[in-house]
């Protein structure tokens, strides 16, 4: 990831941590260092004991220290919720759910219909266009998707207000869902079951650009990015640089002060 967007997000993270007044000791480590061992430690799966402190990135156990902070102070939310606002232009919107094989079982599990009633989970997942998450729920894997459409759809839209366009395939198809969205000024585009492939609605632009929202929990991440990198399409960009659109960066630094001070 480029230095400037660990610089971007670790500006959007200073501006809503709580502010605590000066103590005596040792300085805490740069935002920067601990949000690129995040990185690392997500990307590549190295157990935080493995992981040493560099010049360029903090160790495992100060990573641990500031996600469990983090974790009880609800900053990750509020930090991604900051990012979200500043995508510039009219969104669409995409839902989509996938499931995993949950080995080791858990509450939110259940018998999953497309792997022999195996216990799984369904992650519901509600992307931009340019792939970037916005809202997600994890329910069993035997939990239809109908209803999540409602819940995952209005936590998305409390984010991103200036939502264009609902695309979701036929698991989502109900004339309800449908209502909702017109009543939130937003266009649904929702397959309608019993209609035949290729009726036109996949050939929108927007419709699908990878990466698709399973990536994100299944580790398909790497070769979505490759997918999109060799797309000419402009909504195949990697999610992050939409922080970045149409902005310098000096330019995206003062819009978080900004959002920061209204909101």
């Amino acid at each position: 990831m480029d230095k400037r967007i660990l610089g971007l997000i670790a500006t959007a993270v200073e501006c809503c941590k709580e502010r605590r007044s000066c103590r005596r000791g040792h300085p805490p480590a740069s935002l920067v260092r601990v949000l690129a061992t995040l990185r690392v430690f997500l990307r590549e799966g190295t157990p935080w004991r493995s992981l040493r402190a560099t010049t360029e990135r903090a160790s495992g156990s100060t990573l641990r220290r500031c996600l469990a902070v983090w974790s009880r102070t609800g900053l990750l939310g509020r930090v991604h919720a900051l990012l979200i606002r500043l995508l510039r232009g009219h969104p669409d919107l995409i839902l989509d759910s996938c499931s995993v094989r949950a080995k080791r079982g858990g509450d939110l599990t259940g018998p999953n219909p497309t792997d022999r009633a195996k216990k799984g989970s369904k992650y519901h997942v509600a992307a931009t266009g340019d792939g970037l998450p916005v809202a997600c729920a994890v329910t069993g894997a035997n939990v239809p998707d109908p209803l999540l459409f409602e819940r995952l759809f209005l936590a998305a839209f409390a984010i991103l207000v200036r939502t264009r366009t609902v695309l979701a395939d036929k698991g989502y198809d109900a004339e309800r869902h449908r209502e909702l969205c017109r009543k939130l000024g937003v266009r649904p585009r929702i397959h309608k079951r019993g209609r035949v492939p290729g009726s036109g609605l996949g050939k929108r632009r927007l419709q699908w650009s990878a990466p698709t929202p399973g990536c994100w929990r299944t580790g398909d991440w790497r070769s979505a990015m490759i997918a999109a990198a060799s797309s000419s399409n402009p909504c195949s960009r990697p999610h992050a640089y939409s922080w970045l659109q149409d902005a310098s960066l000096r330019n995206s630094e003062d819009r978080v002060l900004e959002t920061s001070r209204t909101g």
